[in-house]
């Protein structure tokens, strides 16, 4: 829970649960898809040290504006500036600045009459940072479509919009056990694809 009073999902897995759930990984409030949650301490601590580790891969879908290229690698480095709640790209130099990297894939491409070309790309999270995504694909002019703090053509625009970045699939093993957990992309301008 915090200051705006909106519905948070760990007081709804609790209540769901009927006990307390503990959250492993964090998505950006407008974005959607997977949350993994654990329902004992051990269990989250595991899986925690995973998620650290590296152990735990992560998956997006994105609507990024432009036409990007087929495939690619980001690497970069990033500052994040608690104040204005933003991140951006930085020099290796700057001692505050992380590196962060991702791949990716461009899985088709549209024309739409209101937006012009837009792309709709598979990620593959290699660091989690703060706003990550994000950043990354605005650096480079193909910022997320809806995305109202990075993308110039959406943070003066007049209402709400889902921003179109999922998290649609999570990989990873855990007591001898291999899990894929999925979920696909809904609403926003994902259903024009």
């Amino acid at each position: 829970p915090d200051r705006s009073g909106d519905s948070d999902l760990k007081t709804y897995s609790d209540n769901y649960c009927k006990s307390e759930c503990f959250i492993i990984n964090r998505l950006d409030r407008p974005v959607g898809g997977i949350v993994l949650f654990a329902k004992n301490k051990t269990t989250a601590a595991d899986l925690t040290n995973l998620l650290t580790n590296g152990k735990i891969e992560k998956y997006y879908i994105a609507v990024v504006c432009g036409s990007i290229q087929q495939n690619g690698i980001f690497e970069d480095y990033i500052v994040k500036n608690s104040i204005t709640n933003r991140a951006v790209i930085s020099s290796q130099k700057n001692n505050r600045a992380k590196k962060a990297m991702l791949e990716f894939e461009k899985l088709s491409e549209i024309t739409d009459s209101e937006y012009g070309t837009l792309s709709i790309v598979k990620i593959h999270l290699l660091t989690g940072r703060h706003h990550q995504i994000r950043v990354q694909f605005s650096h480079r002019d193909f910022p997320i479509w809806g995305d109202t703090k990075y993308n110039r053509f959406f943070i003066n625009k007049k209402g709400y919009f889902n921003i179109a970045l999922w998290s649609y699939c999570i990989k990873f093993k855990y007591k001898s056990k291999y899990y894929e957990i999925k979920l696909k992309p809904e609403g926003s301008v994902f259903d024009k694809f």
